[in-house]
């Protein structure tokens, strides 16, 4: 996004988080334990919790390194990087090692289905707060089109969706909206969606998958924003 003088204000990324969805399985404790052993030293995390059926590896959260955790439950692996800069090759390392140490010990064939969510704060150009410049350059709407309603009607954010076009492809929804903690920021969320089953033995391939998701993101969605 451009503002008025036309520099390029980049996106703040919050977190993003990464759900692998598999049949379900039973991992005992102790295979978890062991999973713990072999990652900490190589992805961070510091603490082991059983959590149900499951458990959770993560680092303690810090205002500088934010929080780094991985979720194991009956049927899916759920990855999140909170608060710090975590690009998507960084994130794609630790899924493959930790990835790897599972199918070391418990059969996963397939990954039935995958998604990304990825959620950054965005300026707002000029002096307009996130409402106004939503309804004004996005929405575009006059507000005696709102008349039949009664009353005046203030934007709060729109939902998009981006439908796949090949099989292989992400559904993307992406959702923007005023950030309530401040109205000059814009709120910007994307949760791409894989369906097309992926043979664990082709786990290579969610590097360019969240490579290309993580383009829309902080290159093209912003770049979208600023030609409005």
């Amino acid at each position: 996004m451009s503002d008025s003088t036309g520099a390029t204000l980049d996106p703040s990324t919050l977190g993003v988080s990464i759900e692998l969805i598999h049949l379900p399985i039973q991992v005992s404790l102790d295979h978890l334990k062991a999973i713990y052993m072999e990652v900490s030293s190589i992805c961070g995390y510091e603490n082991f919790t059983r959590v149900g059926e499951g458990a959770r590896l993560e680092t303690a959260a810090s205002p500088e390194k934010g929080a780094s955790r991985v979720t194991f439950s009956r049927d899916r692996i759920t990855f999140q990087e909170e608060g710090a800069t975590v690009g998507s090759d960084l994130l794609t390392r630790k899924i493959h090692e930790v990835v790897r140490s599972l199918a070391k010990r418990v059969q996963v064939p397939v990954i039935v289905a995958r998604t990304r969510n990825h959620r950054t704060l965005i300026s707002v150009p000029g002096e307009a707060t996130a409402s106004d410049w939503l309804s004004l350059s996005v929405i575009n709407v006059e507000q005696e089109a709102y008349n039949p309603l009664g009353r005046p009607v203030r934007a709060s954010g729109i939902r998009l969706q981006m439908p796949a076009q090949k099989n292989d492809e992400a559904m993307h929804l992406l959702r923007i909206e005023e950030w309530l903690k401040n109205p000059r920021l814009l709120f910007v969320e994307d949760t791409a969606t894989w369906r097309a089953p992926m043979p664990l033995d082709q786990i290579s391939r969610l590097a360019g998958d969240f490579k290309e998701a993580e383009e829309l993101m902080v290159v093209n969605i912003p770049a979208w924003l600023a030609s409005l």
